[in-house]
C-alpha cells in the first residue's frame, strides 16, 4: 500500500468501533436507568412502608391511649385504697363487692330506694368495725383461730365434724361464691362476725346482772299540725293513752316496758336522755328528730332492777358498742373515701 493511502481495514475497524462505543454507552444508560426505576421503586415501596408503619403506629398509639384512658377511670380507682386499718387495707372494688353482698342479704338498703346513696358510708363503716375489732380483740384475750373460721363454714353449709377435706373445700368455694367476694375477703368477714360473736358473750359474761330501768309510753309525729293538736290535746288535760291511740304513728307501740339505758334499739338518745332524767309522771316537750316529732312520758323508774336474759343481751351490745368506739380511737385508721369514689360506687351497683 502506497504511501499516502488509507488501510482499508482501519477505515472498516473505526464504524465498528464506533457502533461498539455507542452499544456500550447505551447499556451502561439503561442500566443507569434501571438503577434510577429500582431506587424509585424502593423509595416508594419504603414510602409505603413508613405510611403503613405510621399508621399502624397511630391506631396501636389510640388503642393505647383508649386502653389506658379505660384503666384510668375504670380499673384503677377499683384498687385505690379507701379505708386502712393499721395494716389492713381495704380497696373500692371490695367496698363495691361488700356493698352488693349487702344489698342480697340486708334489709335495710334496696337499689329502688333513695337511701342506696348511703350505703357507701354504711357499709365502710361496718367494714372499720370488722377491722378495728379483729385489731383489738387480743385485750380482751379472745383470738379467732383457723378451726373457729372452719366450724362456722361447716356450720353455715350444714357438714359434719369429719366431713372430707375435697368436700369442705368445696363448700368453701360455694359460700365464697354466692359471696360475691374474693377468698380473703370473705375469710376476714367470718373472722369479723365471729369475734364480734366472741366479743359479745364476752360482755355477757362480765355485764352486770340489774341496772337502772325504766317504764313509759310515746306517741310519734310527722307533721306540724298534727303535733300542735296533741299538744294542745295534753295541755288541757285528756289522758295521754287517748290522744296517742288517736293521734300517733304507732298506737298499737304507745307503751314501753322496762328497758335500761341504750338496750332499746328505736329509742333515739335525745329521748332515752328524757326517760333516764325525768321523773315518774313527767311528760316531755316536743322532740324533734329526723323530721319526727316526740312527746314521751315516763310512768315508773327503778334504780335496781334485775336484766333478763334479752336485757343482758342488749347490755353487751352496748357495752361492746362502747368499747368498740373506744377502741377506734386508739388505732391508726384512715379513711379515703371521696363522693366521686361513693357514687361511682353505687353507679357500679346497677
Amino acid at each position: 500500500m502506497g504511501k499516502g493511502e488509507r488501510d482499508p481495514n482501519k477505515q472498516r475497524e473505526q464504524p465498528q468501533g464506533k457502533r461498539a462505543e455507542r452499544r456500550a454507552a447505551q447499556r451502561r444508560a439503561a442500566q443507569a436507568e434501571a438503577r434510577k426505576e429500582q431506587r424509585q421503586a424502593d423509595s416508594e415501596q419504603s414510602n409505603r412502608r413508613l405510611i403503613v408503619g405510621s399508621v399502624i403506629a397511630v391506631v396501636i398509639a389510640a388503642i393505647g391511649f383508649i386502653a389506658f384512658g379505660w384503666y384510668q377511670t375504670q380499673i384503677r380507682p377499683l384498687s385505690k385504697t379507701v379505708l386502712r386499718v393499721e395494716d389492713t387495707k381495704f380497696s373500692l372494688a371490695h367496698l363495691e363487692r361488700r356493698m352488693e353482698l349487702e344489698l342480697d342479704t340486708g334489709f335495710t338498703f334496696s337499689r329502688s330506694s333513695s337511701t342506696i346513696l348511703n350505703l357507701p358510708d354504711f357499709v365502710i363503716d361496718q367494714l372499720e368495725g370488722e377491722a378495728a375489732l379483729l385489731s383489738g380483740i387480743g385485750e380482751l384475750d379472745l383470738a379467732v383461730t383457723d378451726e373457729d373460721v372452719a366450724a362456722e363454714i361447716r356450720q353455715r353449709g350444714g357438714l359434719a365434724d369429719d366431713v372430707e377435706p375435697a368436700v369442705f373445700a368445696d363448700e368453701v368455694r360455694q359460700q365464697v361464691s354466692r359471696s360475691g367476694l374474693k377468698q380473703n375477703e370473705y375469710d376476714l368477714m367470718i373472722r369479723a362476725f365471729l369475734a364480734e360473736e366472741k366479743a359479745r358473750n364476752f360482755f355477757i359474761f362480765v355485764g352486770p346482772t340489774e341496772e337502772t330501768q325504766v317504764r313509759g309510753r310515746w306517741m310519734i309525729m310527722n307533721d306540724e299540725e298534727t303535733t300542735t293538736d296533741a299538744v294542745t290535746r295534753l295541755e288541757a288535760g285528756e289522758d295521754f293513752l287517748t290522744v296517742a291511740e288517736e293521734l300517733s304513728l304507732n298506737p298499737a307501740s304507745i307503751e314501753l316496758d322496762w328497758f335500761p339505758r341504750g338496750a332499746e334499739a328505736t329509742v333515739f338518745d335525745d329521748v332515752e336522755d328524757f326517760f333516764f332524767t325525768a321523773e315518774p309522771g313527767e311528760r316531755s316537750d316536743v322532740i324533734s328528730i329526723a323530721g319526727f316529732q316526740y312527746i314521751v312520758e315516763v310512768l315508773e323508774r327503778e334504780d335496781a332492777r334485775a336484766l333478763d336474759d334479752i336485757q343482758r343481751g342488749n347490755v353487751a351490745s352496748r357495752e361492746l358498742s362502747e368499747w368498740l368506739d373506744g377502741l377506734r380511737t386508739s388505732l391508726d385508721i384512715e379513711r379515703n373515701l371521696s363522693q366521686d369514689d361513693a357514687i361511682r360506687a353505687v353507679n357500679d351497683l346497677f
